[in-house]
């Protein structure tokens, strides 16, 4: 019995109304049957209503740049556990961190981490999931982030933010004199100084918008060509002028997106956001121009890239081409936001709780003297000057801890073995996270004023209790 000439029928029958509900119920059934036989025992977790079903609330949450707010006000509604996807739950209390992300938990990265990879799929530090390779990559880049080699780095950050100073010192001057049309702004300074000097401390050379006062820089044309010239003196490569800071902007935002989509669904949607996807591949492109001119470059310094280039495995192998590009964008995207986020937070508070900064003004001018004096370096203070500043550190906690570079929770996939946090298991291949920006407003170790820029909480409060649950970079295997 041939099936084909059935098949024809039922073809013919079929007009685009009824696929497109037999489609819609296809989805509804792959969301609803996993959700009531609740597999992985995550029914009894509150959360949004749309969580519990699909990843559409995080990708909702994570298009519009809401996820630390979101996942934040969801646990202010719901309590410490909070189902935030069908299979993640978001546990909210400082004994989770270490149970999460301590380095003998078992736990391993999310699939969310594949969508940071680029360089063939070969993935950074970062973005490694296998516990194996991760340790290798980290072993072969922990020599260039010692307090040692940082310490070697600090002229160069001294250079810029002395230009970054300049720069604010002539808007107030034209400020105050009432004058107008001063060119940019304390804000769009802040951010192209954030790391265009950390492209001179990954590359040795800086991509030139502080001192130019404009947000452009030049990358190559074919991102092929260049990784293809590294090494090659006089290499032919055509250049194109990009925006640097909105390539970073828009690429980490549609990344982040990407990564709570299921796996399968991001190639299509990668498509449907093609124009934002564009900045994935510029930024990808930024890197791998700076290597291209670093590795044919006359500068004898050292800096980061140089530390990678001579890093090594346990089998003394060196990093690829794919590897050092892959860990150079590492080092541009995630130094320049740490960079960015922290020292605009906290310049931000200060600006905003005159009172505060008059205090911290008095303690340095007492360390220091007053501005212009006999600092050993000028009008910039070293490290070694004030690394001892209690109120200084307090300062920067407070704004680290308002504004940290990580707020979300960095999500962890249970071992085979499952998991107890807080008491509760958890089953193998469920996804866990501490939202730290939650973690970080907590009125339980905080107080009631949690949401106040107070850095005198960290000398007057238990300082032991707040460091517990205090963890601006996460914590853990990274």
């Amino acid at each position: 019995m041939e099936l084909q000439p059935y098949l024809h029928t039922i073809a013919r029958n079929f007009d685009a109304t009824s696929v497109f509900v037999v489609f819609l119920v296809i989805i509804v059934l792959a969301h609803l049957v996993p959700y009531l036989s609740d597999p992985a025992g995550l029914r009894a977790y509150p959360g949004p209503t749309l969580a519990k079903l699909s990843r559409a609330w995080p990708a909702w949450i994570a298009y519009h740049d809401r996820i630390s707010t979101s996942v934040h006000e969801a646990h202010e509604k719901y309590g410490t556990f909070v189902r935030i996807s069908p299979v993640e739950v978001s546990i909210a209390h400082p004994e989770a961190l270490q149970q999460i992300y301590g380095h003998n938990t078992g736990t391993t990265k999310s699939d969310m981490y594949d969508a940071f990879t680029q360089f063939g799929g070969i993935p950074s530090v970062f973005a490694a999931r296998d516990r194996v390779e991760h340790a290798r990559k980290r072993k072969i880049m922990s020599h260039s982030m010692s307090l040692k080699s940082v310490s070697e780095f600090e002229p160069i950050i001294h250079t810029y933010q002395r230009i970054l100073i300049q720069k604010w010192d002539r808007i107030c001057e034209a400020g105050a004199k009432g004058s107008g049309g001063v060119e940019g702004s304390c804000v769009w300074q802040a951010e192209n100084g954030r790391a265009w000097f950390d492209c001179d401390l990954a590359f040795g050379s800086p991509f030139g918008m502080l001192v130019a006062a404009r947000d452009s820089t030049q990358i190559a044309t074919s991102q092929k060509a260049a990784m293809e010239s590294y090494g090659v003196e006089d290499a032919k490569l055509e250049y194109v002028t990009i925006s640097a800071v909105d390539a970073v902007n828009v690429a980490s935002s549609i990344v982040v997106f990407l990564g709570v989509l299921p796996p399968w669904i991001r190639p299509i949607m990668a498509r449907f956001f093609a124009t934002k996807m564009r900045a994935t591949g510029e930024l990808a492109s930024m890197v791998v121009t700076a290597v291209a001119k670093r590795l044919v470059s006359s500068v004898s310094r050292q800096d980061l890239l140089s530390k990678l280039l001579e890093g090594r495995d346990e089998q003394d192998t060196a990093l690829s081409k794919n590897e050092l590009s892959a860990e150079s964008l590492t080092l541009l995207v995630a130094g320049s936001d740490t960079t960015a986020n922290s020292t605009g937070a906290i310049t931000y508070f200060l600006a905003q709780n005159p009172n505060i900064q008059a205090k911290l003004q008095e303690v340095l001018d007492q360390v220091l003297g007053p501005p212009g004096g006999d600092s050993e370096n000028g009008d910039v203070a070293s490290y070694n000057e004030i690394k001892n500043i209690e109120y200084l550190q307090d300062v920067i906690n407070e704004g680290l801890r308002l504004h940290s570079t990580v707020g979300v929770g960095l999500p962890r996939v249970v071992p085979e073995s499952g998991m107890t946090v807080l008491g509760k298991t958890f089953a193998p291949g469920t996804v866990v996270s501490c939202p730290l920006y939650t973690l970080h407003r907590l009125p339980s170790v905080w107080g009631n004023d949690a949401e106040v820029f107070n850095p005198e909480r960290w000398s007057k409060g238990d300082r032991a209790t707040m460091l517990k649950a205090f963890a601006p970079f996460s914590v853990g295997p990274r």
